[in-house]
């Protein structure tokens, strides 16, 4: 019997404990003589193989009324709305989920899939199953490397999906934001990334999460701004955060300033997506949520119970 044969009907005795016969991960441990992570990696190693596909049914139908009735109220081509939970690391997980999800409907040979980054798109990442799709690319959208200790891990994310998917991945090993325009404008004149950003703008599928923009913002633990900086876009009225472009409470970009210093795919390109896919949830993302679906960034959507409830009373 092969090693890999060995690794897989481990994951099948791991899952069959665990889903089937209701063992704890700690019985799981004890009776297959592993670690307690060992069982949880094994269970995800399960999932993100396919080997457990987890499905949620609702007899009474609400979730997919919900998901109808918002469909139409904000004009989108989908959504999906996650049961919701106080616990924001849930949240994410049932998020990446139900986007890996939506995305196997959507994956294609010749496919370019543009990928934005943040913690929800690790757990996308983390949570795609691999799958040979034949001269697929992925390519990073907007940039993302910190001038600071905070790690975004913005090129390790398009690099994930890439891999799994055996597609050809393109980065921008970049910052986010840079000190003025004329910097910009050198950086993205170089060709390799030039045809980055061009491979992004061509993308027919783009997923990202929607930030909320305040003191404690990944852009702002980035180090990207200076106090007085947070404190004037505050005083415009920024929100929120679609692929590093800040926007106000109307989906407007806050700052022209700003957003010409900032390297990604511009905001329009991503409306003229075939499937731009904007995947928040958790309570405290609603206000950006909001203004990005007043702007109309996006034609698809997955996002929580909760804030699903909410946007259905504005």
């Amino acid at each position: 019997m092969t090693s890999k044969t060995n690794d897989i009907s481990l994951l099948i005795e791991a899952a069959r404990l665990y889903y089937e016969h209701d063992f704890s991960q700690q019985q799981i441990a004890q009776k297959l003589g592993v670690s307690r992570p060992g069982v949880s990696r094994l269970l995800n190693k399960a999932r993100e193989q396919g080997i457990v596909r987890i499905e949620i049914r609702d007899p009474s139908n609400r979730g997919i009324k919900i998901e109808n009735d918002l469909k139409k109220k904000y004009e989108l081509k989908k959504i999906v709305v996650v049961p919701e939970d106080e616990r924001v690391a849930i949240i994410k997980r049932r998020l990446g989920r139900a986007t890996v999800k939506m995305l196997s409907e959507l994956i294609a040979d010749d496919l370019i899939l543009g990928v934005s980054w943040g913690t929800t798109m690790q757990e996308v990442a983390r949570q795609t199953a691999r799958k040979k799709i034949k001269n697929m690319t992925v390519v990073q959208l907007n940039g993302g490397v910190s001038k600071a200790a905070y790690d975004t891990h913005a090129s390790e994310i398009a690099q994930m999906i890439g891999e799994k998917f055996q597609a050809t991945p393109f980065l921008l090993p970049l910052p986010a934001i840079v000190d003025s325009p004329g910097v910009k404008k050198a950086i993205t004149s170089d060709k390799n990334i030039a045809r980055t950003l061009d491979l992004g703008k061509k993308s027919e599928v783009a997923m990202y999460t929607i930030g909320l923009f305040n003191e404690q913002s990944v852009l702002v633990k980035a180090d990207y701004f200076e106090p007085e900086e947070i404190n004037s876009l505050l005083g415009k009225g920024a929100i929120g955060d679609i692929c590093s472009r800040i926007i106000d409470n109307n989906g407007r970009i806050c700052s022209s300033a700003l957003n010409a210093r900032t390297i990604g795919i511009e905001l329009e390109d991503l409306v003229k997506k075939p499937y731009s896919i904007a995947i928040a949830g958790g309570k405290e993302k609603l206000p950006a949520i909001r203004a990005a679906l007043r702007g109309k960034w996006f034609n698809c959507l997955i996002t929580d119970g909760w804030i699903a409830g909410e946007l259905m009373h504005d």
